[in-house]
Parts: C-alpha cells; sequence; structure tokens
C-alpha cells in the first residue's frame, strides 16, 4: 500500500480512493491530502472504515456508496484517484477507468494496482473476482482509450497468494499504473 502512495504528491490534494473498503489507503492519505474521498459499494466496508476512523476525528474523511463503474462523484472533482487492488471485482473495468477519467481534474494522476493475469478460476466465485487479473496491455489500452496519457505500468516484486476452499493454490504478480488526464 505504500509504494502507490509514494508514487505522486498528494500534499493539499483531493483525492478519491476507490474500492476504499476498509480503508488503509484512506487513512494513510488522510493527513496530507485536503480531501480524501473514500468510495466504496459495500455499505459493510464502509461501516468498518467509519468505525476504523472514528476515534480521529478527521474533517477532511468523506466516505460514498457508490459504484465504481457510475461514480458519485463530480465531473472534474478530484486531483489524485487511487483503486487499490479492486478493479478486478468490477464487471466493466474499462467503463470504471472512464470514470476515474471523468472525475479528475485536467492534469489530475490516476493510480491503479491490482493483480496480472492468472489461472485461479475458482476466485471467481470464492474471492467475488469479476477479472482473473490484467495484463499490461489490456490496462494500458483502457487508459488509453479513456483519454489519460503519460501512461507509466510496473510490474512490482510484489504478488498476491491464496488458496481455494479446495486446497488450490494462485499466485500472481502485482502491476502499478499510472497515467495522468491530458
Amino acid at each position: 500500500k505504500y509504494k502507490i502512495l509514494s508514487i505522486t504528491n498528494i500534499k493539499d490534494k483531493v483525492v478519491a480512493d476507490l474500492g476504499c473498503g476498509t480503508g488503509f489507503v484512506s487513512l494513510a492519505l488522510v493527513n496530507e491530502a485536503s480531501i480524501v474521498f473514500s468510495v466504496d459499494n459495500s455499505s459493510n466496508m464502509l461501516k468498518q472504515l467509519r468505525a476504523n476512523a472514528l476515534d480521529k476525528n478527521y474533517k477532511n474523511l468523506y466516505l460514498i456508496k457508490s459504484s465504481l463503474d457510475s461514480l458519485s462523484l463530480f465531473d472534474e472533482s478530484v486531483d489524485v484517484v487511487f483503486i487499490n487492488m479492486a478493479l478486478h471485482h468490477i464487471k466493466d473495468a474499462k467503463k470504471a477507468i472512464s470514470e476515474m477519467h471523468r472525475v479528475l481534474k485536467k492534469d489530475g494522476v490516476v493510480i491503479i494496482s491490482d493483480v496480472m493475469e492468472h489461472n485461479g478460476e475458482w476466485a471467481r466465485e470464492e474471492m467475488f473476482d469479476e477479472w482473473l487479473g490484467f495484463s499490461n496491455k489490456q490496462i494500458e489500452n483502457w487508459l488509453g482509450e479513456a483519454g489519460f496519457n503519460n501512461i507509466q505500468i510496473e510490474n512490482t516484486d510484489l504478488s498476491c497468494k491464496g488458496y481455494s476452499s479446495k486446497g488450490e493454490f494462485t499466485e500472481t504478480g502485482i502491476f502499478i499504473a499510472k497515467a495522468t488526464k491530458k
């Protein structure tokens, strides 16, 4: 999580953490960013984030229940979008990337970290994965088609490992993509 936070400057910026889950990225952003929109389609995840942040009394953390392929954010309202390990859960991931472009201000930055392609078919049912990871080319194409430029994709030395309920093992790498809105 901290690798993605060091990729771009968030000081005094409006930041969206898409697919925020329980908020470990959001809570790492909140002390530097001017505003953090924590967006998730799960009420339970947002409830857990609220509990995790409760004693901190943050004035700049806003929790938003929204589908990630139809964001409840205004056009050109965000400086930086983070989506960490959530894109593979979105049925229309390409549309979600277009939505990221829509909500970003001109020269805004998107940071996507997610899993590389793998063949752990069991993850669709057991982990609610819509996608079995992504190829760099697929992410590059979707970012380009959405209108992003300065596209950079790095295959990290990090990995994601998991076992199915039947003991099937899957391990795949993690990539980080960064792009700028023209």
